[in-house]
């Protein structure tokens, strides 16, 4: 079985976590938005969260909570179980005219104004990942102690004979089947083993 791990900014880390650490917070985020969603059949429905490092994002956070926030920055800090993905459709109008069909209390959930999520989604369908079973680790993690298949995000491990930059290689292939630990933060999300 892989999970999945997903970046996600600073500020949005606070506001999901913000509830389960008993900060008195009147925002809460319980969803997710995403442009695309995990497909695999394999799953376990676990998504670990990385924080990312962008300052901009960690700039909004309350003073009172940087410090705290601060060893989160560039680690995995916790995990969720993703019960349930909601679509977002968006209708078009013979190309005119785009409308997302969201209510406001899914806006609340996902902590977004009605224009932050027509301009994230640029006029397509997007994902709301719901948030249940919140942890957070006692430990924050670092990438390098999660892995990747080989062959997954066109990643090679040393035993494969085809290199990055063959470009015809089936990129689910592998003749040695290995894993690679993580070097980077995926940009979105992608499968991974912990």
């Amino acid at each position: 079985m892989k999970s999945v791990l997903i970046s996600i900014q600073p500020y949005w880390v606070f506001l999901i976590i913000a509830r389960l650490m008993g900060w008195n917070i009147p925002q809460e985020k319980t969803i997710e938005i995403r442009k695309d969603y995990p497909k695999a059949s394999d799953w376990n429905k676990v998504v670990h969260i990385y924080c990312s490092k962008s300052r901009k994002s960690f700039n909004r956070i309350p003073k009172e909570y940087q410090p705290f926030m601060e060893k989160f920055l560039g680690r995995v800090i916790g995990e969720f179980v993703c019960d349930r993905i909601e679509q977002i459709p968006c209708y078009l109008d013979a190309g005119k005219y785009e409308e997302y069909l969201v209510e406001e209390e899914f806006l609340k959930s996902c902590q977004l104004t009605y224009d932050e999520l027509f301009n994230y989604l640029k006029g397509k369908d997007g994902y709301g990942w719901h948030i249940s079973d919140l942890k957070i680790y006692d430990h924050p993690r670092e990438l390098g102690e999660f892995y990747v298949r080989c062959g997954d995000r066109k990643i090679k491990c040393d035993g494969c004979k085809y290199k990055k930059q063959d470009s015809w290689f089936d990129p689910h292939y592998c003749e040695v089947d290995g894993y690679i630990s993580l070097a980077r933060p995926f940009q979105s999300w992608g499968y991974v083993v912990p």
